[in-house]
């Protein structure tokens, strides 16, 4: 009897112990993955405008340096940047020197009055001109064109020399605007290429997408066709894209579904966000399941939580990761992509490329963050770039 009454002791346990570890499960998957789904949305659909952070301190400056400080990840990243507080900005150069006061870099007054000598006033800008392609000393005009969504702004940037038969339309990355893609407008321009730097529905002045949300393509091709029959009924005989992190989503779906497709000659993209399934992976992977603690959110909490974020928002996942798109495409491609980017990893760009070598090449840039090859390396940037533009003609 007593054998007995301690084995159904025993069962009783293990079963309160199994349907314990159960509800923990469920709970856990349930629970976890529904908060999750919302950081997806939070941290990848839900439109929302740049945002200027003035996270940076100018600890001393002269005539030809600046030393900073404060919580910008970019203070100590290579290359040419912008220096933008209130009333004016400058630009600032490679990294001379790190000291426990901050970091030396040179320094070059463009604009406006001195930077502050104060806590955090100023911000590091790495699309390097603050306002439109007159910055960077372009000429420039605003146009409008049409998606089905209404009207949108454009600047039309003519190509140097006589008009332009080629034309370049520019789209940049989510929680981004316009000025993400001035930096490379320089080179188009001189290669004798019209550039038609453009909005995108959800910016700021901007129509909004139905969703509410950012849909990686799906819906903002429309306005990539938009723009490519803007340009092709102002002179364009033909179209090259040019697409900036996410913008490259929309370029490739444009390419997938728009009658215009056939206009496109050549395809520029720079730290191409063409798989945002996998964006989400890695910085799971980065994320700590619990503040404090040392665990990361496992691989199966994310595949849940991407599940639910699927059917609570209609994110599409299997349409909007266009790696495996690079093998229909049937012009030359560029892509560049910094090997330091902590928002679109590097083998997205790298799996691209390997679909179709014979047309896709990339180069890659070392030290780069994410759209900061051009702030990395400028001269080798607008070399490769030149070169491929150029080679377009030949």
């Amino acid at each position: 009897m007593g054998s007995n009454a301690s084995t159904t002791k025993k069962r009783h346990w293990l079963r309160w112990l199994l349907i314990t570890l159960a509800v923990f499960l469920v709970v856990f998957y349930l629970g976890g993955g529904w908060y999750f789904s919302g950081r997806i949305k939070a941290g990848g659909l839900d439109p929302k405008p740049p945002e200027r952070n003035y996270d940076v301190t100018v600890e001393a400056i002269d005539e030809e340096a600046v030393v900073l400080a404060g919580d910008d990840e970019a203070i100590d990243d290579p290359g040419d940047y912008a220096l933008i507080w209130e009333d004016g900005f400058g630009h600032v150069g490679d990294i001379e020197s790190i000291s426990p006061t901050g970091v030396r870099r040179p320094y070059e007054h463009a604009a406006g009055t001195a930077p502050p000598l104060s806590p955090a006033e100023v911000d590091l800008d790495s699309w390097y001109y603050p306002a439109d392609p007159a910055d960077a000393d372009l000429d420039f005009e605003n146009v409008q064109y049409q998606s089905p969504l209404g009207s949108f702004d454009a600047w039309y940037v003519p190509a140097a020399g006589e008009p332009a038969t080629t034309w370049a339309v520019h789209a940049h990355g989510w929680r981004t605007d316009r000025r993400e893609a001035i930096r490379p407008l320089a080179t188009f321009h001189a290669a004798g290429i019209d550039s038609l730097v453009i909005e995108l529905r959800n910016d700021p002045e901007a129509p909004a997408d139905p969703s509410g949300l950012y849909r990686f393509g799906r819906t903002e091709w429309q306005e990539i066709e938009g723009a490519v029959r803007y340009a092709l009924d102002n002179g364009a005989e033909q179209v090259i894209m040019a697409g900036y992190s996410t913008g490259a989503t929309g370029e490739m779906a444009f390419l997938a579904e728009s009658s215009l497709a056939d206009n496109v000659v050549a395809i520029f993209f720079d730290s191409p966000n063409l798989d945002f399934g996998r964006a989400v992976k890695v910085e799971a992977q980065d994320t700590t399941l619990i503040p404090g603690l040392p665990f990361t959110v496992p691989d199966s909490l994310t595949a849940v939580a991407m599940t639910i974020a699927n059917v609570r928002f209609d994110v599409g996942w299997e349409e909007i990761d266009y790696v495996a798109e690079g093998t229909t495409l049937t012009v030359p491609t560029l892509v560049v992509h910094g090997d330091e980017d902590g928002t679109v990893p590097l083998s997205v760009s790298e799996d691209f490329a390997a679909t179709n070598p014979a047309l896709i090449e990339l180069v890659i840039f070392p030290g780069a963050d994410h759209v900061r090859s051009w702030n990395a390396d400028r001269g080798r940037y607008e070399a490769t770039l030149g070169t491929f533009l150029v080679d377009l003609g030949r």
